[in-house]
């Protein structure tokens, strides 16, 4: 091997080395993966009319749910905490007036999506249709008179006596289930209005209804009507109903509610109308 060669050689090994040298010094820059974003499971549920909730409501029954006088639009406290859900939900919301007592076999029969109207979750009401958690806690049952008054002070003494009630709701069974009370003697409206009405005509002696309903009667009208006694039923908590063919729209629902309730959005509401 000549001179130039070996010259050649070294100098090719000497670079070599030096890169290799080098190399080993630095550091290649760590490139962090970014996470893609998780998308937002497609809703299971669906409705009748893509996008909108139709929703069944007793729109006579304040201060759950009414149709303003003035703008023609609903209101209530059911109607904010619906609208809530709607939101959460992504959907639009339509409202329905619809008669109370048959509001579930409407859902039933898929003419809504759901319905809100006070409704109490009971076992009976559970095997026809689906209710979400309770939205509401009410007291029960109360037992309203003419503010004149005085032979009827505690839930014993309506046996006897003309009752008036609500059709289709938990006041008109409970009083169906009072000990010796008569059924001629119970007297079914369309609405809690239309009872208390027949309570200050004399048409009935007592008016039986959810304690919430009955209470701006007691106080707006003091001199026509008041409270006796204890409620009629112990404590009750109101639900939505939903068609059981449809539990996917029950499981959002009761998470849009988990969501109100933990931050303080249904509480603003209940304070809003009961406060």
């Amino acid at each position: 091997m000549n001179r130039n060669v070996t010259k050649a050689l070294f100098l090719l090994l000497l670079v070599s080395a030096l890169f290799v040298a080098v190399s080993g010094c630095t550091t290649s820059p760590t490139v962090t993966p970014t996470p893609s974003a998780t998308p937002k499971p497609a809703a299971n549920f669906t409705t009748l009319t893509p996008g909108t909730l139709s929703i069944a409501t007793e729109a006579h029954y304040p201060p759950f749910e009414n149709i303003n006088t003035t703008t023609g639009e609903f209101e209530g406290f059911d109607i904010d905490v619906m609208n809530e859900i709607a939101k959460e939900l992504g959907l639009n919301v339509t409202y329905t007036d619809h008669a109370f007592d048959t509001i579930i076999t409407a859902v039933q029969a898929k003419k809504f999506d759901a319905a809100i109207s006070a409704f109490t979750i009971t076992p009976k009401r559970q095997e026809m249709i689906d209710f979400t958690d309770w939205y509401y806690e009410s007291p029960g049952q109360a037992i309203s008179v003419r503010a004149s008054e005085t032979g009827i002070k505690n839930a014993s003494d309506i046996v006897g006596k003309k009752v008036g009630v609500q059709m289709g709701t938990v006041g008109q069974d409970a009083v169906k289930n009072y000990p010796g009370v008569n059924a001629e003697d119970i007297k079914a409206y369309a609405t809690m209005n239309e009872a208390f009405m027949a309570l200050k005509k004399g048409e009935v002696d007592v008016v039986v209804g959810d304690q919430p309903v009955s209470e701006p009667y007691i106080k707006n009208y003091p001199g026509d009507y008041k409270f006796i006694g204890e409620p009629l039923t112990a404590t009750e908590y109101f639900g939505i109903v939903v068609n059981k063919d449809n539990p996917g729209l029950t499981a959002a629902m009761n998470e849009a509610l988990a969501k109100m309730k933990a931050d303080g959005r249904l509480q603003k509401l209940h304070d809003k109308w009961f406060e």
